[in-house]
């Protein structure tokens, strides 16, 4: 229900917007956009949003709701003659944590973050809305100097061509795995700002940075946010990490295509990923066990991905059965197990993927040096273990590569080395 319920208060704040937009340019009886009662637009869209909840029926289904939520913007945006038209919604098919909607002349209206809170993307040459409610942040094009601190979100722009747009990053040059993102600091045109929670302000300022895009892992540092606020500079935090499928995250690429004016790029590269997951869904599954996980040694833990996880996913869409199912299966991200915990749960399974973090192996020997335990393993034992390539986690422009990698994998009886996924000797 997330998506309706973006949908319907998305509809709900669209005729808000339209409505000032509409009295602000053209009056409203004789009145000036100075005396506009914006309490009367706000009780107007209410009402009408609240009509449309009312005519709904209870067991209405979800996507019925979102056509009905749909058909309500229309009718309410057509009742102010000379406002902003409502055109089309972005058709998503996997993300659940963005929605936007198009309007004539260019102008977006999205919903993003934790909160789905609101941005207004003006286009070039087009006027900024007067008395645009407060929650609502004005994107003005074109956006050319975005602070971006996601790696992952930045192979998405990296995969558009659209790394012009990026001035700052938050990842230091020599922990970049993307090269056209490194050759870019190399060359100085996107340079490093300092970590996500510590950024050189002044530089952000010097360098006139017009939106910043963050990852939910700023949650943790809110006075970085408020410093931001407070020198103007609009902030977005993505929530694509949320997103239950793995095409979700890489969905993301079509909000970056509307922020970077490369829309038709950025549908093009998504479809491309699509057809690689979903051309294997009529494929064979396969009967082979697969764990994944990483080990750090200096800590006595290990990492495990969650169930829920969108690697687990991942493997699952490949034809695999991931072993650790069960483990916390309504959460992503890693749970953490100790060597002895591990070992008990892995000792049979026929494949392990392990992600090169922490505790570096490039061979079965390095392995088993890391633990003695690992020597045990089934999967060892037979040389069916696989580890990440260096941009594997940076790589979620890539993750319908890997899916076909992984397939590839089980579909060769553990023999096949591949671009994401190397094989140990």
């Amino acid at each position: 229900m997330k998506k309706t319920t973006a949908k319907l208060w998305m509809a709900w704040l669209m005729v808000l917007v339209l409505a000032v937009f509409s009295l602000a340019g053209c009056g409203q009886n004789g009145e000036s956009s100075e005396t506009a009662d914006i309490s009367t637009m706000a009780g107007t869209a209410e009402s009408a949003s609240a009509e449309t909840a009312e005519s709904v029926p209870a067991d209405t289904s979800e996507t019925e709701m979102t056509s009905a939520a749909e058909t309500a913007g229309n009718q309410a945006t057509a009742a102010w003659a000379g406002s902003m038209v409502f055109d089309h919604a972005l058709k998503l098919e996997y993300a659940e944590n963005f929605q936007a909607d198009y309007y004539q002349d260019g102008y977006v209206l999205f919903t993003a973050g934790a909160e789905q809170q609101p941005y207004l993307v003006v286009p070039e040459g087009q006027s900024v809305p007067e008395g645009i409610p407060e929650e609502v942040t004005v994107l003005q094009m074109p956006l050319d100097r975005i602070l971006l601190s996601s790696t992952g979100m930045c192979s998405l722009f990296s995969a558009i061509g659209a790394l012009d747009h990026v001035k700052l990053v938050t990842t230091e040059a020599d922990d970049w795995y993307i090269n056209d993102v490194k050759n870019r600091m190399e060359d100085g045109s996107i340079q490093y700002t300092g970590e996500y929670d510590e950024p050189d302000f002044e530089q952000v300022t010097a360098e006139n940075i017009q939106l910043v895009i963050e990852t939910t892992m700023i949650n943790g540092s809110p006075d970085v946010l408020e410093k931001y606020e407070e020198l103007g500079i609009p902030t977005l935090v993505e929530t694509s990490s949320q997103e239950n499928h793995p095409l979700g995250r890489v969905e993301w690429v079509k909000l970056w295509g509307i922020l970077c004016g490369m829309e038709e790029e950025a549908e093009a590269y998504f479809a491309e990923q699509k057809t690689m997951v979903e051309s294997l869904a009529e494929e064979e599954k396969s009967d082979v066990s697969v764990a994944m996980f990483y080990a750090s040694s200096s800590r006595g833990t290990c990492y495990v991905r969650n169930g829920g996880d969108y690697m687990a996913k991942m493997i699952e869409l490949a034809g695999g059965n991931y072993l650790q199912e069960d483990l916390n299966p309504d959460e992503s991200g890693t749970a953490k197990m100790s060597f002895e915990e591990l070992y008990a749960s892995i000792q049979d399974v026929d494949y392990i993927f392990y992600i090169n973090l922490s505790d570096k192996y490039y061979s079965l020997a390095d392995m088993t040096a890391g633990n003695e335990l690992f020597g045990s393993c089934k999967a060892v034992q037979n040389g069916h273990v696989w580890y990440t390539s260096q941009d594997f986690i940076q790589s979620t422009a890539a993750i319908g590569s890997i899916i076909q990698d992984m397939h590839t994998i089980f579909t060769s009886d553990g023999t096949a080395t591949t671009d994401h996924l190397i094989r140990m000797e």
